[in-house]
């Protein structure tokens, strides 16, 4: 399995940042990062979602959402500079093609777009704690390690 461009779904980049089942996956991806030898790849809207996640985390696990997300942010900006991390931006074409996923693959639209950004992105691997998610992505086409 190539696993030169991986895509993180929210829920595993989550996981790097939240310890629970997954987060060795999530770690070992951004361990390979920042060696070099993968590039992760995310969508502007992961970075909302994971807000939302924090945010409800620090009231049900008592964390500091706002330290967690700034600890993310500023992990990604780092290894966004060395080319290891890609974040995608949320425009209008894209949206266009997540409604028509949507319609054809009966998902939620976050994570057709999601989908559609491992596409645009090239990436060799979409990576989701969600086992529906992931049926979705092989149904059409993409490989998943889960």
């Amino acid at each position: 399995m190539d696993e030169s461009r991986v895509y993180l779904d929210t829920s595993i980049l989550i996981k790097r940042y939240v310890k629970e089942e997954g987060s060795d996956m999530a770690d070992s991806y951004f361990r390979k990062a920042q060696r070099g030898e993968t590039v992760i790849c995310l969508s502007e809207i992961n970075l909302g979602e994971a807000t939302v996640v924090f945010d409800k985390y620090s009231r049900r696990m008592r964390i500091d959402a706002n330290s967690r997300l700034q600890t993310m942010l500023s992990e990604l900006k780092s290894l966004e500079r060395s080319s290891s991390v890609e974040v995608y931006p949320v425009g209008s074409h894209l949206i266009r093609k997540a409604i028509k996923t949507v319609l054809e693959q009966h998902i939620y639209i976050i994570d057709a777009i999601q989908l559609e950004t491992c596409i645009e992105a090239h990436g060799t691997v979409f990576c989701s704690a969600d086992k529906e998610l992931n049926a979705t992505a092989k149904r059409i086409g993409i490989e998943t390690v889960l």
